[in-house]
């Protein structure tokens, strides 16, 4: 298993208060990240602010595009991995993203992690996109995916599909990776049967571990159903957490956090007990020693290889401690992770 580390692109007022990062941060994070054997940084995608966000907020949060952000890291880094967890593939135009993911793989020489989904947030598709109110995200993903591939690998591409069509497209450069890996975000068992049929890995975010082993089985049916083998599908898990020198002070540390003013705002019809229950089925919680315990389980039950860690907190300094005390107190107890 690796141990990735949650980077805040878009992560104001999803994880944590506004304000709470400046650019002059970035390279600092990540160079500090590198330094304590982090496998990645997983920096999240949106383009717009959700309603449940300005619900908490007064002012509104500052978004950072993840390939922009991770094309500045490229060059003062020299070996972690930039995940994009995820980029929400119906909102991109699919040549341009296609020629940025390119170019960003090639200035990274090969780091760049792809994770594709269709977004957590329908209002903030259509609010980009108000002529294709209605459309199936789903469908538009996987043309996208599918697009996407072929431009990757035919020197002179085409594509005809309900959403996406180009003709004659030739991009250049390719990817340094080849061939280049696009992973799945995907929690519903049709999206979890189009990882095992197609995917080049799977992510999930905050799943109860019960329900993550539970679609575990499916994605490695639909693998077996595909003719290949499910453990070449290897899984993302990304959790939130929370630390502290023990439960309870790390449980008040959450309930003081955005993430949580958020989780309350996008389901008010959910009791905070509830909703605590919820939080502690599929993510961390607690001292080092409590997570540590947390981990072995979540590792035993799902099979997971990554696990990228976002960590909750009021500010970047606070970040920055958590990921030292994380890299020191955690991971060790997991040899040969790193």
């Amino acid at each position: 298993m690796k141990f990735g580390i949650g980077f805040p692109t878009c992560r104001e007022g999803t994880a944590y208060p506004v304000p709470y990062v400046r650019p002059e941060d970035f390279s600092g994070i990540a160079q500090r990240a590198e330094e304590l054997g982090y496998y990645a940084l997983w920096g999240n995608d949106h383009l717009t602010t959700p309603a449940a966000i300005r619900a908490t907020q007064s002012a509104p949060p500052n978004f950072y595009e993840p390939l922009i952000t991770f094309a500045s890291l490229a060059a003062v880094t020299r070996r972690i991995r930039f995940m994009l967890g995820v980029v929400v593939l119906p909102e991109r135009e699919i040549i341009l993203l296609a020629k940025q993911l390119a170019t960003l793989d090639q200035l990274s020489r090969g780091r760049l992690l792809l994770g594709v989904g269709i977004g957590s947030y329908r209002e903030e598709f259509e609010a980009v996109h108000p002529e294709l109110k209605g459309a199936n995200r789903g469908r538009m993903m996987e043309e996208g995916i599918a697009a996407v591939r072929t431009l990757f690998s035919e020197r002179r591409a085409s594509f005809s599909g309900r959403y996406v069509n180009f003709e004659d497209v030739e991009l250049a450069p390719k990817p340094y990776q080849q061939p280049f890996p696009i992973l799945l975000n995907a929690h519903a068992d049709i999206a979890l049967e189009r990882v095992g049929a197609t995917g080049d890995g799977w992510i999930v975010a905050g799943l109860p571990v019960d329900r993550t082993a539970e679609a575990r089985h499916i994605v490695d049916a639909a693998a077996r159903n595909a003719g290949r083998d499910p453990g070449s599908i290897p899984l993302h898990y990304q959790v939130w957490l929370s630390f502290g020198t023990d439960r309870q002070s790390a449980f008040q540390k959450l309930q003081r956090s955005q993430h949580w003013r958020r989780t309350l705002a996008l389901r008010p019809d959910v009791g905070e007990e509830d909703q605590l229950e919820r939080f502690v089925a599929g993510n961390l919680v607690g001292s080092p020693e409590d997570v540590i315990q947390q981990i072995r389980s979540l590792q035993r039950q799902t099979r997971v290889d990554h696990l990228g860690v976002v960590m909750l907190g009021e500010t970047t300094r606070e970040l920055l401690e958590d990921m030292q005390l994380f890299a020191r107190e955690v991971i060790p107890a997991f040899p040969g992770t790193r």
